[in-house]
């Protein structure tokens, strides 16, 4: 009887995995190969350094990864000039590049606007904001998920019931507080994009 119940339920799981793998790669572009010439190209142009020969290295050690945040809103994570962490549809986006660190175990990790020069922090009361300075308020933990997405959740504030608040998006692509997300809300999924082929710094 063991038999015959596993026999009839590998099909099914084997069944979703596949759909699941089929909607990831028809809705977002995992690698180079998906991009056009122009995106690479801006792309590649927004992740080196400034002309004022910042080389982004904001701490030392730490494993650094370069990538875009795409939102299962459908949006990618960005922060400007002027401190504002919005989202954005064109992959091309300069805004959309980060710099993602890890600070400490536990997957605790610093995420910063590669052409911004602004980290992403929250406040007590789970709003977003862009800090020029590091500091504990920058610190998010990366949450992996059984549905092949990540969440980040801040690594010093929660909710009065303990839980987390998390990086998160609305349809709209705008932040939503953290005092209204969850892990398990989708609007705090994200897939991190390789954006370049040297990962590991800016150059």
């Amino acid at each position: 009887m063991r038999k015959w119940a596993l026999e009839k339920k590998v099909p099914n799981l084997l069944s979703g995995l596949y759909l699941h793998v089929v909607f990831l790669l028809g809705s977002v572009p995992l690698s180079h190969s998906d991009r056009t010439p122009e995106e690479l190209a801006a792309i590649r142009n927004c992740s080196k350094q400034d002309g004022n020969g910042r080389n982004y290295d904001y701490m030392e050690g730490g494993d650094v990864r370069i990538r875009q945040l795409f939102s299962r809103t459908q949006w990618f994570l960005t922060i400007d000039d002027n401190g504002s962490i919005n989202g954005t549809q064109d992959p091309t986006n300069c805004y959309s590049i980060l710099e993602i660190r890890t600070v400490s175990e536990g997957g605790i990790l610093a995420i910063k606007g590669v052409k911004s020069q602004f980290y992403i922090s929250m406040n007590r009361t789970g709003a977003l904001q862009a800090k020029r300075s590091y500091s504990e308020s920058c610190n998010f933990k990366e949450v992996f998920l059984e549905n092949y997405f990540n969440a980040y959740s801040s690594a010093k504030w929660t909710k009065q019931n303990g839980k987390g608040m998390f990086i998160a998006l609305s349809q709209k692509g705008r932040p939503l507080r953290g005092r209204k997300t969850r892990k398990e809300n989708f609007h705090s999924h994200f897939i991190p994009l390789k954006c370049r082929e040297e990962e590991k710094r800016v150059e």
